[in-house]
């Protein structure tokens, strides 16, 4: 989902969707706006006498959005492994649980229920 709009909607979904008692579970990643520099990453994940790969992509701030490509190069082939997303703050989408009728029940880092801390990298959201 691209817009913060069309990630509410699915919040709505689902909770229009949800049976007495059931559970709306997400698991997402932290934003790490550090990986960016000027608005941009760029950098080799992998480079060996077989194989390169980069990670190139471009940060907007006011949407919240990415756009980066995974570059492989091997045995004179490029692929390219195109991303766009639109990342969300857990109280971002605690707010859009909220919208939807639904409230955060249990937020955790891992899935042996580490607890959430500012510095867990991912969460795994629980909404009722």
């Amino acid at each position: 989902m691209s817009t913060q709009d069309e990630q509410v909607q699915c919040f709505r979904n689902v909770a229009a969707r949800l049976s007495a008692g059931g559970c709306f579970l997400v698991e997402a990643f932290v934003p790490d706006l550090t990986r960016f520099t000027g608005g941009q990453v760029n950098w080799a994940t992998k480079v060996s006498t077989d194989v390169v790969e980069l990670d190139v992509g471009r940060h907007d701030p006011v949407t919240q959005s990415v756009v980066s490509q995974k570059v492989v190069m091997t045995d004179g082939i490029v692929r390219l492994y195109p991303l766009q997303i639109r990342y969300a703050w857990p109280a971002e989408l605690d707010l859009m649980a909220q919208l939807a009728g639904l409230r955060l029940r249990e937020r955790w880092s891992g899935w042996k229920r580490e607890p959430f801390t500012a510095q867990s990298t991912k969460h795994i959201s629980i909404y009722q």
